[in-house]
């Protein structure tokens, strides 16, 4: 009997192969744009939740309110030891400073960013497996380095890595004492190498005023961090000076730093932060996607119903039961929907390393990986068959047989406006996303080209990891290379616009004549930097070597800075004083305010030194005439200056432009869901305005056998649709507007939402129903009348 119900099924669906295609691939459509929606949400959502005693591991952050604003900071190396002496809730502390360095082995060597300094207790906090190597005594020494899996394989190949040496930065021998399984993707920091946290000297460990340092504190079970945290500002008031600004500490559930925490202290090496709203957007254009998909696959599965009234009262007339009818129809509906779960399974699985690549992160590698989402999807098909299958099951086979074939069951307008709203719905969901579409790629290109205080075309940038090869020979480096035919122009600093730079604390006079307590952003640039840059002076001077002063001893700040100490006017602040890393000088100018760091983030104060000791950047401006001719050229000159450094670059523009690669990334990808929402919305009005049309083929006969034109006819079977689509323009604008309008605050530089925006939205929804029930329509006009009269 089942198998007799499976056959019958069958047929129904290959009679009507053209809306069964159209159910089939809206509803796989939408169930594989859900099923990688999912699998981004709940990657994102599964950061740092691996770690065995992640419920009770914290970040702790550092905030000072001054004059200027928060200042938000990680820690310093002092305050992990000082936490574990002063609390005995604290069960243990570890702290990691993230870096990047020049790793040689043999002739080779490498840029390597994923590196970070660590204590031994690491281990006892995180769950980072070591294959080998003691876990307690691994990272004691000076320059022990554990490695992971990929990296010792990169270094040592199939050898056993252990006692092997690695030189760091062309002059320290670092010795290999452990092996680790590599850091999982879902971690808000990933490093390559653990070097030992002694190997940055004494004096970066009792430095209580550099907040360079990521500091985790694990509490025992069933402690309440609030409990500790109320007993913070006593250990503040104890540890720090509160005189210039009001230190405040916090703890941030580990599982919630990805998604919560603000990229806090040094802004070098591996750590990344999520976003929560992306989590949001995500799973809120699943759900639309999904909604779209299930409501066309009902839609269509119930309108067709109403042409079997016939067969179903043969059915009856037969001797079917009402029970037999019924299991029957959900039997329909459940071979539909379930093949298109097949089908999603197929296109996921052929897709994903596509969506990996799109993502930027390995979100799973295999769709059987996550069996909980494919287990979501599965009871998602079931209950759409259910429901598609509902009303014809349970509605239509309740019908007396001898009235449905006298023709006394009038079906037409059965559900007409229950059918309605859902195109409405689908209409307006597909408008929001379309509005939300050109804000998200209008506020992309906004920040990608607006002026941003700086040049930075054609600027090639050599890392050289502050090798004093090149600092104490700058000049003659420099020269050198501007000998390129193409090179016209050098500089070193210790930073560029789009790359980390250090924080330090400083003193700068304010408009009251105090020496106000900053943490602030700071680049150390030579004698060239601002000219080639293109930063503009706007008070007093630039550095220049005519004045001896000018190394060390003197200072330029940005508006941003002029503003935080009060001053109405840049040519107020020259002259005044500041103190930084034990030197004292004076502010000598004020630059134009540049965005060194992204469009994201409010220009903050900044001061530019001229100090030798902190140079790591070389920058060039070459002719982007012959490109690769230029590179052999520089890369030949390099060996011959400096042999034993590898010639590390990247430009400029790109270094910058790789700030927004999060934000490009959720572009692309929120413009591809919008894409198939959209293209599933115009798949169900396809479906829709095919069966509206047939159920008029009579009328639509009648009228052109009265002289009615074409073009007539594709206008009045149209206008039902354009209607359902203006109301939906109407719903849509406002949701969207307010939406968006969220997303945007997120930017301290951002669009306005401008009406043209709606109206071209709105246009293109109206343009794509149009296209979509014209062609329906036409072919219908088309039709030879007596031949429509026929079949009627």
């Amino acid at each position: 009997m089942l198998k007799n119900y499976f056959i019958t099924a069958i047929r129904y669906l290959w009679k009507q192969k053209g809306f069964s295609i159209i159910n089939l691939i809206g509803l796989t459509i939408g169930m594989s744009v859900c099923y990688f929606a999912l699998l981004f949400v709940h990657f994102e959502l599964s950061y740092d939740t691996y770690h065995e005693k992640s419920d009770r591991i914290y970040r702790l952050v550092t905030d000072i309110k001054t004059d200027h604003g928060t200042d938000q900071l990680s820690t310093t190396a002092t305050m992990a030891p000082s936490m574990q002496a002063a609390f005995p809730e604290v069960q243990a502390t570890t702290r990691i400073f993230l870096d990047y360095l020049i790793i040689q082995k043999g002739e080779e060597q490498y840029s390597e960013e994923n590196i970070a300094y660590a204590d031994s207790s690491i281990f006892s906090v995180f769950t980072f497996p070591l294959i080998s190597g003691n876990p307690a005594q691994s990272l004691n020494a000076p320059y022990s380095v554990i490695l992971s899996e990929t990296a010792a394989r990169k270094y040592f190949g199939e050898e056993n890595a252990l006692g092997k040496t690695l030189k760091v930065n062309g002059k320290e021998q670092a010795t290999v004492t452990g092996i680790m399984k590599d850091i999982r993707d879902n971690s808000h920091f990933k490093v390559s190498m653990l070097f030992s946290m002694s190997t940055l000297g004494e004096e970066w460990m009792q430095n209580s005023k550099r907040f360079f340092f990521y500091t985790y504190l694990l509490l025992p079970e069933n402690q309440d961090p609030a409990v500790l945290t109320a007993k913070f500002p006593g250990f503040v008031k104890d540890h720090f000076d509160q005189s210039k600004g009001q230190y405040s500490l916090a703890l941030e559930p580990l599982k919630t730093v990805y998604l919560d925490g603000k990229p806090r202290g040094s802004k070098t090496g591996s750590s990344v932060n999520g976003n929560r709203s992306h989590v949001y957007i995500f799973s809120f254009v699943a759900a639309f996607v999904l909604f779209i998909a299930c409501f066309n696959f009902i839609n269509l599965t119930t309108a067709l119903s109403i042409q079997r009234a016939k067969e179903i009262g043969v059915r009856k007339v037969l001797g079917t039961t009402k029970r037999l009818l019924v299991f029957q129809f959900l039997i329909e509906a459940l071979v539909l929907a379930l093949t298109s779960f097949v089908l999603s399974i197929i296109v996921c699985s052929l897709f994903l390393p596509y969506f990996n690549d799109l993502a930027g992160k390995t979100v799973s590698i295999s769709i059987f990986q996550n069996l909980g989402n494919l287990g979501i999807l599965f009871m998602i098909s079931v209950i759409i068959g259910l429901l598609s299958g509902i009303y014809p099951a349970f509605f239509l086979s309740r019908f007396q047989p001898v009235s449905i074939l006298k023709g006394g069951f009038i079906s037409v307008s059965k559900g007409i406006a229950f059918r309605k709203a859902l195109v409405i719905a689908q209409f307006s969901i597909s408008i929001i996303l379309i509005v939300a579409t050109i804000v998200v790629y209008s506020q992309l290109h906004f920040m990608q080209n607006q002026e941003l205080g700086f040049k930075k075309d054609h600027m090639l940038v050599i890392d050289f990891q502050y090798d004093d090869k090149i600092t104490s020979h700058e000049e003659t480096i420099k020269d050198q290379l501007t000998k390129i035919p193409g090179v016209t122009a050098a500089s070193i600093s210790s930073s560029i616009p789009g790359k980390s730079n250090h924080i330090y604390p400083t003193k700068l006079e304010n408009k009251s004549s105090d020496m106000q307590d900053f943490q602030l952003d700071t680049y150390f640039v030579d004698y060239d930097f601002l000219k080639q840059y293109q930063i503009s002076v706007i008070a007093g001077r630039g550095f220049s070597k005519q004045f001896g002063s000018d190394l060390r001893e003197t200072i330029l700040i940005n508006e941003a800075a002029v503003k935080s100490l009060g001053y109405a006017n840049p040519q107020e602040v020259i002259g005044k004083r500041f103190s930084q890393l034990n030197v004292n000088g004076l502010v000598i100018g004020v630059v134009k305010d540049f965005h060194f760091r992204s469009f994201q983030e409010q220009v903050q104060p900044l001061i530019l030194r001229v100090s030798p000791g902190f140079f790591t950047f070389l920058t060039l401006n070459v002719s982007d005439e012959n490109m690769p001719e230029r590179i052999q050229q520089l890369e030949k000159k390099w060996k011959q200056l400096v042999p034993n450094l590898p010639l590390i670059y990247f430009f400029a523009d790109e270094a910058y432009t790789n700030q927004y690669r999060d934000e490009q990334r959720f572009g692309k990808l929120f413009i591809g869901f919008a894409a198939f929402a959209i293209l599933i919305s115009c798949l169900g009005l396809l479906g829709l305005s095919a069966f509206s049309i047939t159920r008029r083929t009579r009328e639509v006969g009648v009228r052109k056998v009265m002289g009615a034109s074409v073009s007539g006819i594709v206008g009045l079977l149209s206008l039902d649709f354009i209607k359902l689509v203006l109301i939906a323009i109407l719903i849509a604008s406002p949701i969207a507007w307010y939406a968006m309008n969220r997303w945007l605050l997120e930017f301290a530089y951002r669009i306005e939402i401008s009406p043209w925006i709606f109206i071209l939205a709105g246009f293109i929804a109206l343009s794509i129903a149009v296209a979509t029930v014209s062609f329906q329509a036409i072919k219908a006009a088309l039709m030879n009348p007596v031949k429509s009269l026929r079949s009627e």
